[in-house]
Protein backbone atom coordinates (compact mmCIF):
# COMPACT_ATOMS: atom_id res chain seq x y z
CA UNK A 1 0.00 0.00 0.00
CA UNK A 2 1.31 3.34 -0.76
CA UNK A 3 0.96 6.27 1.57
CA UNK A 4 1.08 10.53 0.92
CA UNK A 5 3.90 12.15 1.79
CA UNK A 6 2.08 13.77 4.23
CA UNK A 7 0.69 10.74 5.93
CA UNK A 8 3.90 9.26 7.77
CA UNK A 9 7.89 10.38 8.17
CA UNK A 10 10.16 8.14 5.83
CA UNK A 11 12.97 6.08 7.42
CA UNK A 12 15.55 7.94 5.48
CA UNK A 13 14.43 11.14 6.99
CA UNK A 14 13.94 10.01 10.41
CA UNK A 15 17.62 8.76 10.07
CA UNK A 16 18.61 11.93 8.93
CA UNK A 17 16.23 14.24 11.26
CA UNK A 18 18.16 12.15 14.32
CA UNK A 19 21.63 12.70 13.10
CA UNK A 20 20.73 16.49 12.78
CA UNK A 21 19.34 16.19 16.09
CA UNK A 22 22.28 14.49 17.65
CA UNK A 23 24.19 16.83 15.77
CA UNK A 24 23.02 19.87 17.37
CA UNK A 25 22.70 18.16 20.90
CA UNK A 26 26.59 18.06 20.85
CA UNK A 27 27.49 21.37 19.12
CA UNK A 28 25.35 22.74 22.17
CA UNK A 29 26.84 20.00 24.77
CA UNK A 30 30.34 21.57 23.03
CA UNK A 31 29.61 25.33 23.51
CA UNK A 32 28.19 24.53 27.38
CA UNK A 33 31.45 22.84 27.65
CA UNK A 34 33.46 25.44 26.34
CA UNK A 35 31.61 28.52 28.59
CA UNK A 36 31.67 26.43 31.59
CA UNK A 37 35.89 26.00 30.79
CA UNK A 38 35.82 30.08 29.63
CA UNK A 39 33.75 30.72 33.40
CA UNK A 40 36.87 28.42 34.90
CA UNK A 41 39.66 30.19 33.25
CA UNK A 42 38.11 33.98 34.47
CA UNK A 43 38.24 31.93 38.07
CA UNK A 44 41.60 31.01 37.60
CA UNK A 45 42.84 34.37 36.01
CA UNK A 46 40.58 36.26 38.85
CA UNK A 47 42.33 34.30 41.40
CA UNK A 48 45.90 35.41 40.11
CA UNK A 49 44.91 38.74 39.98
CA UNK A 50 43.74 38.78 43.29
CA UNK A 51 47.25 36.57 44.09
CA UNK A 52 49.28 39.46 42.58
CA UNK A 53 47.43 42.28 44.23
CA UNK A 54 48.70 40.61 47.36
CA UNK A 55 51.61 41.48 50.00
CA UNK A 56 52.07 37.72 50.80
CA UNK A 57 55.01 36.11 48.95
CA UNK A 58 54.91 33.26 46.37
CA UNK A 59 56.82 30.39 47.16
CA UNK A 60 56.16 27.58 44.41
CA UNK A 61 56.94 24.22 45.58
CA UNK A 62 57.99 21.59 43.31
CA UNK A 63 59.59 18.04 42.95
CA UNK A 64 61.01 17.66 46.47
CA UNK A 65 64.39 18.87 45.52
CA UNK A 66 62.81 22.05 44.39
CA UNK A 67 60.55 22.23 47.10
CA UNK A 68 63.58 22.35 49.78
CA UNK A 69 65.54 24.81 48.08
CA UNK A 70 62.24 27.05 47.56
CA UNK A 71 61.78 26.74 50.98
CA UNK A 72 65.08 27.51 52.32
CA UNK A 73 65.30 30.65 50.12
CA UNK A 74 62.33 31.89 51.58
CA UNK A 75 63.90 31.55 55.47
CA UNK A 76 67.19 32.77 54.44
CA UNK A 77 65.73 35.97 52.20
CA UNK A 78 63.75 36.36 55.65
CA UNK A 79 60.10 36.10 53.81
CA UNK A 80 59.09 35.15 57.28
CA UNK A 81 58.80 38.06 59.13
CA UNK A 82 60.21 38.51 62.84
CA UNK A 83 62.44 35.10 61.97
CA UNK A 84 65.96 35.09 63.10
CA UNK A 85 68.82 32.65 63.78
CA UNK A 86 70.17 31.84 67.01
CA UNK A 87 72.99 29.04 67.54
CA UNK A 88 72.37 27.67 64.34
CA UNK A 89 68.72 27.24 64.67
CA UNK A 90 65.74 29.35 63.22
CA UNK A 91 64.05 31.38 65.50
CA UNK A 92 60.62 33.48 65.48
CA UNK A 93 60.09 35.95 68.14
CA UNK A 94 56.18 36.16 69.16
CA UNK A 95 54.14 37.54 71.67
CA UNK A 96 51.44 35.05 73.44
CA UNK A 97 48.53 35.79 73.51
CA UNK A 98 46.26 35.62 77.00
CA UNK A 99 50.25 35.63 78.83
CA UNK A 100 49.92 36.41 82.58
CA UNK A 101 51.39 39.53 83.14
CA UNK A 102 54.35 38.99 85.27
CA UNK A 103 57.50 41.34 85.72
CA UNK A 104 59.90 38.63 85.92
CA UNK A 105 59.34 37.44 82.26
CA UNK A 106 59.72 39.53 78.85
CA UNK A 107 56.25 39.70 76.64
CA UNK A 108 57.86 38.18 73.86
CA UNK A 109 59.07 34.70 73.50
CA UNK A 110 62.00 33.12 71.05
CA UNK A 111 60.42 30.44 69.54
CA UNK A 112 62.60 27.67 67.39
CA UNK A 113 61.23 27.31 63.94
CA UNK A 114 60.43 23.44 63.82
CA UNK A 115 58.26 21.70 60.86
CA UNK A 116 54.98 22.29 62.82
CA UNK A 117 55.49 25.94 63.37
CA UNK A 118 57.08 26.48 59.97
CA UNK A 119 54.19 24.80 58.07
CA UNK A 120 51.96 27.95 59.98
CA UNK A 121 54.01 30.68 59.47
CA UNK A 122 54.05 29.84 55.92
CA UNK A 123 50.34 29.97 55.99
CA UNK A 124 49.64 33.13 58.03
CA UNK A 125 52.08 34.99 55.68
CA UNK A 126 52.63 33.78 52.82
CA UNK A 127 50.91 32.07 49.52
CA UNK A 128 52.51 28.95 49.14
CA UNK A 129 51.99 26.47 46.08
CA UNK A 130 52.30 23.81 44.13
CA UNK A 131 51.29 23.88 40.25
CA UNK A 132 48.64 21.05 39.24
CA UNK A 133 47.08 20.17 36.07
CA UNK A 134 43.54 20.66 35.84
CA UNK A 135 41.49 19.24 32.60
CA UNK A 136 38.60 21.92 32.07
CA UNK A 137 35.32 20.97 31.13
CA UNK A 138 36.09 20.87 26.97
CA UNK A 139 38.83 18.78 27.08
CA UNK A 140 41.60 21.42 27.39
CA UNK A 141 44.34 21.48 30.15
CA UNK A 142 44.98 24.11 32.67
CA UNK A 143 47.86 24.87 34.85
CA UNK A 144 46.69 26.10 37.94
CA UNK A 145 48.25 27.55 41.45
CA UNK A 146 46.95 24.96 44.62
CA UNK A 147 47.18 26.50 47.68
CA UNK A 148 49.89 23.84 49.88
CA UNK A 149 51.76 22.79 53.10
CA UNK A 150 54.99 21.61 52.14
CA UNK A 151 55.44 17.91 53.73
CA UNK A 152 56.80 17.64 57.29
CA UNK A 153 60.16 15.91 55.69
CA UNK A 154 60.73 18.69 53.52
CA UNK A 155 59.93 21.44 56.37
CA UNK A 156 62.35 19.17 58.14
CA UNK A 157 65.02 19.26 55.22
CA UNK A 158 65.17 22.37 54.89
CA UNK A 159 65.58 22.99 58.60
CA UNK A 160 68.43 20.99 59.09
CA UNK A 161 70.59 23.46 57.93
CA UNK A 162 72.73 25.20 60.38
CA UNK A 163 74.12 27.95 58.66
CA UNK A 164 71.81 31.30 57.84
CA UNK A 165 73.92 34.10 55.96
CA UNK A 166 70.43 36.10 55.47
CA UNK A 167 68.69 35.78 58.68
CA UNK A 168 70.17 38.24 61.47
CA UNK A 169 71.73 36.98 64.32
CA UNK A 170 69.78 37.08 67.82
CA UNK A 171 71.33 36.32 70.91
CA UNK A 172 68.14 37.07 72.72
CA UNK A 173 66.01 39.72 74.33
CA UNK A 174 66.48 42.21 77.11
CA UNK A 175 63.59 44.22 79.49
CA UNK A 176 66.54 46.81 79.71
CA UNK A 177 69.14 49.16 78.39
CA UNK A 178 72.43 47.32 77.89
CA UNK A 179 76.15 48.74 76.80
CA UNK A 180 77.46 48.10 73.30
CA UNK A 181 81.10 47.14 72.81
CA UNK A 182 81.64 50.76 71.63
CA UNK A 183 80.44 51.63 75.20
CA UNK A 184 77.38 53.35 74.10
CA UNK A 185 74.03 52.79 75.75
CA UNK A 186 70.99 50.47 73.92
CA UNK A 187 67.94 52.71 74.72
CA UNK A 188 65.91 52.55 71.63
CA UNK A 189 63.36 49.43 71.70
CA UNK A 190 63.58 46.86 68.55
CA UNK A 191 66.74 44.77 67.02
CA UNK A 192 69.69 46.31 67.79
CA UNK A 193 72.75 45.14 65.04
CA UNK A 194 75.70 45.79 67.39
CA UNK A 195 74.75 43.80 70.09
CA UNK A 196 72.09 40.96 68.08
CA UNK A 197 70.04 41.44 71.13
CA UNK A 198 66.00 42.69 70.82
CA UNK A 199 65.55 45.53 73.28
CA UNK A 200 61.89 45.35 74.81
CA UNK A 201 61.61 47.32 77.84
CA UNK A 202 59.13 46.92 80.17
CA UNK A 203 60.19 49.79 82.25
CA UNK A 204 59.61 53.49 81.53
CA UNK A 205 63.33 55.18 82.06
CA UNK A 206 64.65 58.86 81.77
CA UNK A 207 67.15 58.94 78.81
CA UNK A 208 71.03 58.39 79.84
CA UNK A 209 73.23 61.65 78.52
CA UNK A 210 76.43 59.94 76.86
CA UNK A 211 78.12 62.21 79.75
CA UNK A 212 76.72 61.56 83.18
CA UNK A 213 77.19 64.82 85.63
CA UNK A 214 78.62 64.36 88.65
CA UNK A 215 75.96 65.50 90.30
CA UNK A 216 74.11 62.38 88.68
CA UNK A 217 76.62 60.08 89.42
CA UNK A 218 76.96 60.85 93.04
CA UNK A 219 73.28 60.80 93.03
CA UNK A 220 73.55 57.43 91.93
CA UNK A 221 76.42 56.02 94.53
CA UNK A 222 74.36 57.54 97.23
CA UNK A 223 71.13 55.81 95.96
CA UNK A 224 72.74 52.20 95.53
CA UNK A 225 74.72 52.51 99.12
CA UNK A 226 73.69 54.67 100.66
CA UNK A 227 69.63 53.42 100.68
CA UNK A 228 69.48 50.13 98.30
CA UNK A 229 71.81 48.64 100.08
CA UNK A 230 72.16 50.54 103.15
CA UNK A 231 70.87 48.17 105.57
CA UNK A 232 71.71 44.12 104.41
CA UNK A 233 73.99 42.87 106.94
CA UNK A 234 76.92 42.10 104.90
CA UNK A 235 80.17 40.02 105.67
CA UNK A 236 83.20 40.81 104.30
CA UNK A 237 83.67 41.95 101.02
CA UNK A 238 79.88 40.50 100.07
CA UNK A 239 78.71 44.41 99.13
CA UNK A 240 81.41 44.69 96.66
CA UNK A 241 80.58 41.54 95.15
CA UNK A 242 76.77 41.77 95.13
CA UNK A 243 77.05 45.71 93.28
CA UNK A 244 79.95 43.73 90.90
CA UNK A 245 77.17 40.70 89.47
CA UNK A 246 74.38 43.29 90.07
CA UNK A 247 75.75 45.47 87.58
CA UNK A 248 76.84 42.51 84.89
CA UNK A 249 73.75 42.61 82.92
CA UNK A 250 74.28 45.56 81.72
CA UNK A 251 78.30 45.33 80.79
CA UNK A 252 77.87 41.68 79.93
CA UNK A 253 77.64 42.65 75.63
CA UNK A 254 79.78 45.38 76.65
CA UNK A 255 82.70 42.76 77.08
CA UNK A 256 82.08 41.11 74.17
CA UNK A 257 80.19 38.78 76.02
CA UNK A 258 82.08 37.12 78.47
CA UNK A 259 81.25 34.68 80.83
CA UNK A 260 79.81 35.81 84.36
CA UNK A 261 80.69 33.50 87.23
CA UNK A 262 77.25 32.26 89.52
CA UNK A 263 76.45 33.92 92.18
CA UNK A 264 75.87 32.13 95.45
CA UNK A 265 73.70 34.28 97.84
CA UNK A 266 74.41 32.80 101.42
CA UNK A 267 72.76 33.81 104.67
CA UNK A 268 73.24 32.45 108.16
CA UNK A 269 69.51 32.15 108.94
CA UNK A 270 66.53 32.21 107.09
CA UNK A 271 64.87 36.07 106.80
CA UNK A 272 68.38 37.32 106.73
CA UNK A 273 67.72 38.94 103.27
CA UNK A 274 69.13 36.41 100.72
CA UNK A 275 66.07 36.13 98.35
CA UNK A 276 65.31 39.84 98.65
CA UNK A 277 69.04 40.22 97.08
CA UNK A 278 67.92 37.69 94.55
CA UNK A 279 64.43 39.37 93.97
CA UNK A 280 66.44 43.13 93.09
CA UNK A 281 68.27 41.52 90.10
CA UNK A 282 64.94 39.08 88.91
CA UNK A 283 62.57 42.26 89.45
CA UNK A 284 65.32 44.93 87.85
CA UNK A 285 66.56 42.42 84.73
CA UNK A 286 63.16 40.64 84.37
CA UNK A 287 64.99 37.43 85.75
CA UNK A 288 63.59 33.60 86.35
CA UNK A 289 63.71 31.97 89.92
CA UNK A 290 62.78 28.33 90.50
CA UNK A 291 63.36 26.10 93.21
CA UNK A 292 66.89 24.49 93.82
CA UNK A 293 67.18 20.93 91.93
CA UNK A 294 69.79 19.01 93.48
CA UNK A 295 69.54 15.50 91.42
CA UNK A 296 72.49 16.35 88.07
CA UNK A 297 69.81 14.68 85.75
CA UNK A 298 67.20 16.68 86.88
CA UNK A 299 69.02 19.90 87.15
CA UNK A 300 70.35 19.65 83.65
CA UNK A 301 66.53 19.20 82.36
CA UNK A 302 65.71 22.36 84.01
CA UNK A 303 68.41 24.65 82.64
CA UNK A 304 67.58 23.36 79.24
CA UNK A 305 63.81 24.26 80.08
CA UNK A 306 64.72 28.17 81.31
CA UNK A 307 66.98 28.39 78.36
CA UNK A 308 64.81 27.56 75.67
CA UNK A 309 61.52 29.14 77.27
CA UNK A 310 62.65 31.65 79.38
CA UNK A 311 63.55 34.98 78.67
CA UNK A 312 65.56 37.38 80.93
CA UNK A 313 69.17 38.07 81.70
CA UNK A 314 68.80 36.31 85.42
CA UNK A 315 67.90 33.00 86.63
CA UNK A 316 67.64 32.23 90.33
CA UNK A 317 68.23 28.86 91.63
CA UNK A 318 66.58 29.53 94.85
CA UNK A 319 67.03 27.56 98.42
CA UNK A 320 69.33 25.22 98.14
CA UNK A 321 68.44 22.48 100.96
CA UNK A 322 69.82 22.30 104.50
CA UNK A 323 73.01 20.21 104.18
CA UNK A 324 73.11 19.97 100.29
CA UNK A 325 76.52 20.62 98.45
CA UNK A 326 76.14 22.57 95.16
CA UNK A 327 78.96 20.21 93.28
CA UNK A 328 77.01 19.22 90.07
CA UNK A 329 79.24 18.38 87.21
CA UNK A 330 76.33 19.72 84.99
CA UNK A 331 76.04 22.87 87.45
CA UNK A 332 80.18 23.09 86.53
CA UNK A 333 79.56 22.68 82.39
CA UNK A 334 77.25 25.39 82.49
CA UNK A 335 79.19 27.74 84.09
CA UNK A 336 81.85 27.64 81.53
CA UNK A 337 79.85 27.31 78.34
CA UNK A 338 79.29 30.07 75.80
CA UNK A 339 75.98 27.74 74.49
CA UNK A 340 74.27 24.87 75.84
CA UNK A 341 73.20 21.72 73.95
CA UNK A 342 70.92 19.21 75.05
CA UNK A 343 67.91 16.65 73.81
CA UNK A 344 64.95 18.60 73.94
CA UNK A 345 62.34 16.61 76.56
CA UNK A 346 59.64 14.28 74.90
CA UNK A 347 61.39 14.67 71.35
CA UNK A 348 63.94 13.29 69.93
CA UNK A 349 65.51 16.35 68.43
CA UNK A 350 68.26 18.19 70.15
CA UNK A 351 68.72 22.11 71.15
CA UNK A 352 71.43 24.40 71.53
CA UNK A 353 70.95 27.95 72.84
CA UNK A 354 73.18 31.07 74.08
CA UNK A 355 74.08 30.73 77.49
CA UNK A 356 73.22 34.41 78.16
CA UNK A 357 72.83 34.46 81.51
CA UNK A 358 73.45 35.76 85.44
CA UNK A 359 72.97 32.32 87.11
CA UNK A 360 72.43 32.49 91.49
CA UNK A 361 72.16 30.28 94.15
CA UNK A 362 70.27 31.05 97.23
CA UNK A 363 70.38 29.02 100.82
CA UNK A 364 71.06 29.02 104.58
CA UNK A 365 74.97 27.93 105.05
CA UNK A 366 75.89 27.37 101.18
CA UNK A 367 78.15 24.62 100.80
CA UNK A 368 79.95 24.93 97.29
CA UNK A 369 82.04 21.86 95.91
CA UNK A 370 83.67 20.70 93.28
CA UNK A 371 84.69 22.50 90.26
CA UNK A 372 82.21 25.11 91.43
CA UNK A 373 83.80 26.87 94.25
CA UNK A 374 85.87 28.52 91.44
CA UNK A 375 83.20 29.22 89.17
CA UNK A 376 81.32 31.32 91.73
CA UNK A 377 81.50 34.86 93.53
CA UNK A 378 80.60 34.64 96.88
CA UNK A 379 77.90 36.89 98.86
CA UNK A 380 77.33 36.53 102.72
CA UNK A 381 74.72 38.58 104.90
CA UNK A 382 74.13 37.26 108.57
CA UNK A 383 72.20 39.60 110.90
CA UNK A 384 74.04 38.20 114.07
CA UNK A 385 70.68 37.75 116.09
CA UNK A 386 67.86 35.42 116.20
CA UNK A 387 64.60 35.91 114.17
CA UNK A 388 66.31 38.29 111.60
CA UNK A 389 63.02 38.91 109.51
CA UNK A 390 61.44 39.78 112.69
CA UNK A 391 62.92 43.66 112.10
CA UNK A 392 60.65 46.17 111.65
CA UNK A 393 60.46 47.90 107.85
CA UNK A 394 61.29 51.27 109.44
CA UNK A 395 65.22 50.13 109.73
CA UNK A 396 65.43 50.04 106.12
CA UNK A 397 66.32 53.09 104.14
CA UNK A 398 63.48 51.98 101.56
CA UNK A 399 61.04 50.74 104.43
CA UNK A 400 59.37 47.05 102.90
CA UNK A 401 62.26 46.83 100.10
CA UNK A 402 59.62 43.69 98.45
CA UNK A 403 56.86 45.88 98.22
CA UNK A 404 59.37 48.74 97.06
CA UNK A 405 60.25 46.89 94.17
CA UNK A 406 56.97 45.89 93.33
CA UNK A 407 56.49 50.01 91.56
CA UNK A 408 57.70 50.20 88.58
CA UNK A 409 58.98 53.61 89.12
CA UNK A 410 60.95 52.27 91.99
CA UNK A 411 62.63 49.71 89.88
CA UNK A 412 63.11 52.50 86.69
CA UNK A 413 64.77 54.35 89.79
CA UNK A 414 67.26 51.73 90.52
CA UNK A 415 67.83 50.73 86.76
CA UNK A 416 69.07 54.37 85.58
CA UNK A 417 71.21 54.64 88.63
CA UNK A 418 73.10 51.63 87.74
CA UNK A 419 73.07 53.06 84.04
CA UNK A 420 74.57 55.98 84.92
CA UNK A 421 76.97 54.58 87.04
CA UNK A 422 78.09 52.45 84.59
CA UNK A 423 78.30 55.05 81.89
CA UNK A 424 80.32 57.16 84.41
CA UNK A 425 83.08 54.54 84.28
CA UNK A 426 83.34 53.84 80.70
CA UNK A 427 83.70 57.56 80.31
CA UNK A 428 86.60 57.82 82.60
CA UNK A 429 88.34 55.38 81.15
CA UNK A 430 86.65 51.57 82.08
CA UNK A 431 89.64 51.21 84.35
CA UNK A 432 90.64 47.28 84.96
CA UNK A 433 92.07 45.40 87.54
CA UNK A 434 93.39 42.04 86.93
CA UNK A 435 91.85 39.46 88.87
CA UNK A 436 92.66 36.02 87.93
CA UNK A 437 89.76 33.68 87.76
CA UNK A 438 90.52 31.06 84.83
CA UNK A 439 87.73 31.44 82.09
CA UNK A 440 86.04 34.60 83.93
CA UNK A 441 89.35 37.02 84.44
CA UNK A 442 87.98 39.28 81.68
CA UNK A 443 84.45 39.81 83.86
CA UNK A 444 86.32 39.79 87.04
CA UNK A 445 89.15 42.13 85.94
CA UNK A 446 86.47 44.98 84.52
CA UNK A 447 84.11 44.37 87.48
CA UNK A 448 87.40 45.22 89.74
CA UNK A 449 88.12 48.13 87.92
CA UNK A 450 84.30 49.25 87.83
CA UNK A 451 84.12 48.51 91.87
CA UNK A 452 87.49 50.32 92.57
CA UNK A 453 86.85 53.78 90.35
CA UNK A 454 83.18 53.47 92.75
CA UNK A 455 84.77 53.14 95.99
CA UNK A 456 84.06 49.74 96.85
CA UNK A 457 86.72 47.93 98.11
CA UNK A 458 87.34 43.83 98.98
CA UNK A 459 85.92 42.65 95.40
CA UNK A 460 86.40 38.63 95.49
CA UNK A 461 88.98 38.64 98.49
CA UNK A 462 86.45 36.44 100.16
CA UNK A 463 86.49 33.57 97.72
CA UNK A 464 88.66 31.07 99.76
CA UNK A 465 85.64 30.66 102.05
CA UNK A 466 83.93 28.74 99.43
CA UNK A 467 86.43 25.69 99.53
CA UNK A 468 86.44 26.66 103.58
CA UNK A 469 82.99 25.83 103.42
CA UNK A 470 83.42 22.91 100.61
CA UNK A 471 82.79 19.50 102.29
CA UNK A 472 84.99 17.58 100.00
CA UNK A 473 87.66 20.33 100.67
CA UNK A 474 87.64 20.02 104.28
CA UNK A 475 87.29 15.92 103.64
CA UNK A 476 90.54 16.03 101.56
CA UNK A 477 92.23 18.26 103.52
CA UNK A 478 91.93 16.80 106.87
CA UNK A 479 93.48 13.36 105.32
CA UNK A 480 96.27 14.50 104.08
CA UNK A 481 96.99 16.66 107.06
CA UNK A 482 96.76 13.49 109.22
CA UNK A 483 98.68 11.34 106.15
CA UNK A 484 101.38 13.61 106.80
CA UNK A 485 101.56 13.60 110.38
CA UNK A 486 101.72 10.08 109.85
CA UNK A 487 104.15 9.42 106.91
CA UNK A 488 105.47 12.54 105.82
CA UNK A 489 106.50 12.42 102.21
CA UNK A 490 106.72 8.45 102.20
CA UNK A 491 105.45 7.32 99.13
CA UNK A 492 103.02 4.61 99.29
CA UNK A 493 100.61 2.29 97.32
CA UNK A 494 96.51 3.00 97.67
CA UNK A 495 97.17 -0.92 99.49
CA UNK A 496 99.67 0.76 102.09
CA UNK A 497 97.06 3.08 102.75
CA UNK A 498 93.89 1.25 103.07
CA UNK A 499 95.70 -0.64 105.54
CA UNK A 500 96.96 1.50 107.65
CA UNK A 501 93.50 2.03 108.87
CA UNK A 502 93.24 -1.65 110.31
CA UNK A 503 93.86 -1.37 113.87
CA UNK A 504 97.61 -2.99 115.23
CA UNK A 505 96.85 -6.61 116.63
CA UNK A 506 96.48 -5.74 120.31
CA UNK A 507 96.53 -2.00 120.36
CA UNK A 508 94.30 -0.25 123.16
CA UNK A 509 90.65 0.90 122.00
CA UNK A 510 92.33 4.75 121.84
CA UNK A 511 95.23 3.95 119.51
CA UNK A 512 92.73 1.62 116.88
CA UNK A 513 91.64 4.79 114.58
CA UNK A 514 95.67 6.01 113.76
CA UNK A 515 93.36 8.43 111.30
CA UNK A 516 90.80 9.87 114.02
CA UNK A 517 88.29 9.96 111.64
CA UNK A 518 89.81 11.53 108.81
CA UNK A 519 90.32 8.84 106.45
CA UNK A 520 88.56 9.29 103.31
CA UNK A 521 84.93 7.76 102.77
CA UNK A 522 82.84 7.20 99.69
CA UNK A 523 80.30 9.67 99.26
CA UNK A 524 77.72 7.61 98.04
CA UNK A 525 77.30 5.29 101.77
CA UNK A 526 79.97 7.10 104.21
CA UNK A 527 81.86 3.93 103.87
CA UNK A 528 85.47 3.50 103.78
CA UNK A 529 86.63 2.64 99.79
CA UNK A 530 88.41 -0.57 99.28
CA UNK A 531 92.01 -0.70 98.55
CA UNK A 532 90.90 -0.30 94.61
CA UNK A 533 88.48 2.36 95.29
CA UNK A 534 90.92 4.52 97.08
CA UNK A 535 93.53 4.09 94.35
CA UNK A 536 90.74 5.70 92.05
CA UNK A 537 89.74 8.15 94.14
CA UNK A 538 93.72 9.50 94.64
CA UNK A 539 94.47 8.79 90.52
CA UNK A 540 91.64 11.99 90.02
CA UNK A 541 93.24 13.99 93.00
CA UNK A 542 96.99 13.67 91.75
CA UNK A 543 98.66 17.59 91.13
CA UNK A 544 95.69 19.26 93.36
CA UNK A 545 96.04 21.33 96.19
CA UNK A 546 93.94 20.73 99.08
CA UNK A 547 93.93 21.96 102.93
CA UNK A 548 97.71 23.20 102.49
CA UNK A 549 98.75 19.93 101.13
CA UNK A 550 99.79 18.93 97.16
CA UNK A 551 99.03 15.09 96.15
CA UNK A 552 102.20 13.62 94.53
CA UNK A 553 101.56 10.44 92.10
CA UNK A 554 104.85 8.44 90.96
CA UNK A 555 104.19 5.80 88.66
CA UNK A 556 106.46 2.53 88.00
CA UNK A 557 106.60 1.64 84.49
CA UNK A 558 108.10 -1.40 85.51
CA UNK A 559 106.12 -2.57 88.16
CA UNK A 560 103.15 -0.94 86.16
CA UNK A 561 102.47 0.56 90.16
CA UNK A 562 101.16 3.84 91.27
CA UNK A 563 102.65 5.66 94.71
CA UNK A 564 101.64 8.62 96.35
CA UNK A 565 102.61 11.00 98.73
CA UNK A 566 101.50 14.52 100.23
CA UNK A 567 103.60 17.28 101.00
CA UNK A 568 103.42 20.54 101.88
CA UNK A 569 102.20 23.86 99.68
CA UNK A 570 105.75 25.13 99.00
CA UNK A 571 107.68 22.70 99.56
CA UNK A 572 109.53 21.19 96.54
CA UNK A 573 107.79 18.88 93.98
CA UNK A 574 109.85 15.56 93.30
CA UNK A 575 111.37 15.76 89.76
CA UNK A 576 109.58 12.62 88.79
CA UNK A 577 105.91 13.30 90.37
CA UNK A 578 102.80 13.56 88.24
Amino acid sequence: MVHGAGDTESAKAKAARELHERHMAKQADKAAKAALAEQRRQQIEAQRNQRTGSSRPDIQLGTDPESIRAITRAINSRTLPDTYVRAGSVVVVETPSGAIEDDDEPAQVVNIVDPTRLARLLADTTYTYSVEKERLPDGSVEFIDVESTPKQHLAAAALSSARWDGLPVLHGIVTTPLFRPDGTLVQEPGYDEATKVIYAPKLSIDPVPDQPTEEEIQDAKTFLTGKLLANFPWVGPSRANYIGVLVAPLIRHYLGGVLVPMVAIDAASPGTGKSLLALIMTKVFSGHIRPWVSDDVELRKAITSILVDNGGAVVCLDNVGKGETVDQPTLSALLTAAAWSDRLLGASTSVRVPNDRVWMVTGNSLSIGGDNASRTVPVKVDARMPNPDMRPSSEFALGDLEEWLTDPANRATLLRHLLVLVRGWIVAGAKRIEIPMRTFTPWASATAGFLDWLGESGFMTNRDTLHEADEEEAQYGAFYAQWYALFGDERLTAKQLHDSTLPPIGAPFEERDRWHGTFLVRKKDGQTPSAVGLGKMLASEVGRYRGGFRLNGFFNSNTKVWTYSVIKNGDEIPEDAR
